[in-house]
């Protein structure tokens, strides 16, 4: 049963920043880069208790309706706003724009794991939909206290109300004139605050600007959790997140193994053989798998204990058939991820 722990909308000013003073950052990713060095995009995540790769994943594979060729899942973009764009250079958008009223857009943006030690963590991110009030997005912040798994992520802790219908058709700046899903959700312009006119539609329709949000984990204390940003809507535009953030206290030297293992692999794309090369920065029982993008695990091999330092190892391709991978090395607590093509 789905539960929903606690809603949160809170904006984070100069109070809420100053908390973070003397915390660790236990997860920041700004996206002003390109992140698909570690986002596994298209891979199903393999429902792991421990990872440090995130994930994309587009589960319900809607075509766009908009005309523009937009990805079906998460996908590296400018902000929607011109005075976010104009501070920003990255965020990830989501596109719920398919035509089809009788479906969800499903897709998920899975955080790495957490290790939180107590009570102190707290997410920190921004969010804007690409208009309001009409055709607004929701979405949800959703947690997993198990595996990665799309199927484990029970717990909500933050959702975003959806533009529904418009029902006063004279008053169409009036958020009273709309019906939003659900009504106890966060409805982004309601205050009047983080919009700007969009002079390229029509009047009923706003620029969302990039608006600060926290949740706290402390509920969480003690175990190793998954966040999900989850875009499950119908038919609306676009959504957008930024700057995500979970402060807290470092687990001292529980996480340092899973943090410290450079792993590659090369020739990427390769046909009938691949060289896997990675440093254990100590002794390791050491496994390998291998995951298709449906999360079905193709290839599994038990290396046994190896010693620290650089290791190789070949893995035959023999039997797979041309795609994406994700190759997975497990060394004792740590999991590193690297997203292969055969050909």
């Amino acid at each position: 049963m789905k539960k929903l722990l606690l809603f949160l909308p809170l904006a984070l000013t100069g109070a809420a920043a100053s908390a973070q003073t003397g915390m660790d950052t236990l997860l920041w990713a700004d996206f002003e880069t390109d992140p698909s060095t570690y986002i596994q995009t298209g891979i199903y995540p393999p429902g792991t208790t421990s990872d440090t790769s995130w994930y994309n994943y587009d589960v319900d594979g809607l075509a766009d309706g908009s005309g523009s060729n937009r990805p079906g899942e998460w996908f590296w973009v400018q902000p929607y706003a011109p005075s976010d764009t104009l501070t920003n250079s990255g965020a990830m958008g989501s596109n719920s724009w398919t035509n089809n009223s009788a479906q969800y857009v499903e897709n998920y943006l899975i955080t790495k794991s957490l290790q939180l030690i107590d009570n102190t963590a707290i997410l920190y991110w921004k969010s804007a939909p690409r208009q309001t009030p009409r055709y607004c997005d929701g979405y949800t912040v959703v947690v997993s206290t198990t595996t990665n798994d799309i199927s484990a992520f029970t717990d909500t802790i933050f959702k975003a109300s959806e533009y529904v219908s418009l029902d006063n058709q004279n008053a169409p700046f009036s958020y009273s004139s709309y019906t939003f899903f659900p009504t106890t959700g966060f409805i982004h312009g309601a205050d009047s605050t983080y919009t700007e006119f969009d002079a390229s539609s029509d009047s009923s329709r706003l620029y969302g600007k990039l608006r600060p949000f926290q949740a706290s984990l402390a509920q969480y204390s003690g175990q190793t959790i998954f966040i999900a940003f989850l875009h499950r809507v119908i038919d609306d535009n676009l959504i957008s997140v930024d700057d995500i953030l979970v402060t807290g206290t470092d687990p001292t030297g529980v996480a340092e193994l899973e943090q410290c293992i450079p792993f590659q692999a090369y020739p990427n794309p390769a046909s009938d053989r691949m060289f896997l090369e990675y440093t254990l920065p100590g002794s390791a029982v050491v496994t390998l798998n291998m995951f298709d993008v449906t999360g079905k695990n193709v290839r599994s091999e038990s290396l046994g204990r190896q010693a620290a330092g650089t290791q190789r190892h070949t893995l035959a391709l023999d039997g797979i058939s041309p795609g994406v991978y994700q190759v997975q090395l497990q060394a004792g607590n740590g999991i590193v991820n690297v997203r292969v093509v055969v050909k």
